[in-house]
């Protein structure tokens, strides 16, 4: 009977969900609270996550939008057409508006000296808000492709933003200078969002294959395929307190929420070293070297970030890793030891 009695508790709160979710087309989190918020552009609202796992109202009125959401502070921006307008967190009073020249503001970040920069989506410009001064000036001439998500990277001091259409783009501005370079060239259609982890990894979140997917820091391998099945996935956020990925999908009312292991913050990872793995690919089994270092703890994670069983065993200078039973696919191998660690991926055939 208690079986039965949890599956219909759970039913009904995804329920309520689905209910009060319309066109949710962007999510951001207060990470000090672990609060959730959206965007609903059908019903031109902001909802909330209660403690009850339920969606709320927070803002309801807005005129247009609301696209991209950003938390600053105590405060939250929204997109709304051609405005900014901001909201204490604390009541959901209305505390800042500015206008600019733009007809479809879209995606939005902020950097650390207080201001905000967002996509339009229309004429393809990027503006940069003065928080202080409630002031908007175009901050990027027009671009070629239209512009969609956009996040701050501080170790870079740069925005990358994504882009719509097909081959859509994953691009660069520096905040030095406001030059434009292209990172990617994907084989992606009408990406949406993006969204960076602890480790620097970029997620993208495209409706032309109703997934997520992730790419190294360089772009240099494949990317991942993290999260499929979804429709029409809009503008992510990815949560660094709970390494939870927050997808709206504005395709079908709904939203989902993705754990992944914990991962160290790119500050810790600049000391990494290169692990050197062979061979590779590998079917049965995977070897590497740490010079001079005694192995202490070693671990492998699949794309999805999910730690996976693994056993070393030391054959002369050499470490083994039996990945006999691993499913096909690209996995990464942590090993430490003496205060070293090296890093390194592999594909299982």
């Amino acid at each position: 009977m208690k079986k039965i009695l949890t599956l219909i508790l759970v039913a009904v709160a995804c329920h309520l969900e689905a209910q009060n979710l319309s066109g949710p087309e962007s999510m951001d989190c207060d990470t000090l609270t672990n609060t959730w918020y959206v965007g609903n552009t059908v019903s031109h609202q902001i909802l909330r996550r209660n403690q009850n796992e339920t969606w709320e109202s927070f803002i309801s009125g807005l005129s247009n939008g609301p696209h991209g959401i950003e938390v600053v502070g105590d405060r939250l921006y929204a997109c709304a057409g051609s405005q900014i307008k901001g909201y204490n967190l604390s009541d959901g009073a209305a505390v800042f508006t500015v206008t600019t020249s733009a007809t479809f503001l879209n995606g939005i970040t902020h950097d650390d000296n207080g201001y905000l920069y967002a996509t339009d989506f229309s004429s393809k410009r990027i503006y940069k808000i003065n928080i202080a001064t409630a002031t908007a000036s175009v901050f990027v001439p027009p671009l070629t492709p239209k512009p969609n998500g956009i996040i701050f990277e501080k170790s870079e001091n740069r925005l990358v933003l994504v882009t719509w259409g097909a081959n859509a783009k994953i691009m660069a501005i520096s905040l030095a200078d406001s030059s434009v370079t292209t990172l990617k060239t994907t084989t992606f259609s009408n990406i949406d969002g993006i969204a960076q982890d602890k480790a620097g990894r970029f997620y993208v979140a495209h409706w032309g294959g109703n997934a997520v997917h992730r790419f190294g820091h360089d772009f240099v391998q494949p990317p991942v395929s993290v999260v499929t099945g979804l429709s029409s996935p809009a503008d992510i956020y990815y949560n660094h307190q709970t390494d939870t990925l927050g997808i709206p999908n504005s395709g079908n009312n709904t939203v989902k929420f993705v754990n992944f292991a914990p991962v160290s913050s790119i500050e810790s990872l600049k000391n990494i070293e290169e692990l050197s793995l062979f061979p590779n690919p590998a079917t049965d089994f995977l070897s590497f070297q740490l010079d001079q270092t005694q192995l202490t703890q070693v671990q492998i994670t699949d794309a999805l970030g999910r730690s996976v069983p693994c056993t070393a065993r030391q054959n002369g200078d050499q470490w083994v890793l039996d990945v006999t039973l691993l499913d096909s696919g690209w996995y990464q191998v942590v090993a430490q030891g003496d205060g070293k660690v090296a890093m390194g991926r592999f594909l299982k055939g």
